[in-house]
């Protein structure tokens, strides 16, 4: 996991190709005037970008999440959440993969806890168990997020 400004994310160029394409494109802001939500393709199935909008959630309604062949770059653009971040090693599964995805019990052992909120981002690896979208407080808050999936 990587939490950066996205002014920063810069500093990350020459972990990878698809990383570098994914990175250069959030750095010409495009995405701030994207207002559809959906998949933008950005270089066909190797880097494109999710827009969505939803309502922060309880953690009790939420499962972990790991992806095999994608990196997650999340960027929010309205609103803040809380993500939890863990380590997928040994976690039960929930919903089994299909389609780059899987879903894991939340674990007994203590996550990171990333807020999220526009103009910063975090970087999540395969390896990188994750439950975004997490409420700040008590109340619900709307939001409108980005993820720039960058294929390994």
């Amino acid at each position: 996991m990587i939490m950066a400004s996205i002014k920063d994310l810069q500093r990350y160029r020459g972990l990878s190709v698809n990383l570098d394409r994914a990175i250069d494109w959030i750095a010409t802001k495009v995405y701030a005037a994207h207002q559809e939500d959906g998949r933008l393709e950005i270089d066909g199935d190797r880097v494109f970008a999710l827009f969505m909008r939803y309502e922060t959630k309880d953690p009790s309604e939420a499962l972990f999440e790991t992806h095999r062949h994608h990196i997650d770059i999340q960027m929010l653009l309205e609103g803040a959440e809380r993500v939890e971040v863990a380590d997928a090693t040994g976690l039960q599964t929930a919903v089994p993969y299909v389609d780059d995805i899987e879903f894991q019990q939340v674990p007994d052992t203590p996550a990171h806890t990333v807020m999220l909120t526009p103009g910063n981002s975090v970087i999540l690896f395969p390896e990188d168990a994750h439950r975004p979208s997490l409420s700040v407080g008590s109340g619900r808050t709307a939001c409108r997020k980005v993820v720039v999936k960058v294929r390994i």
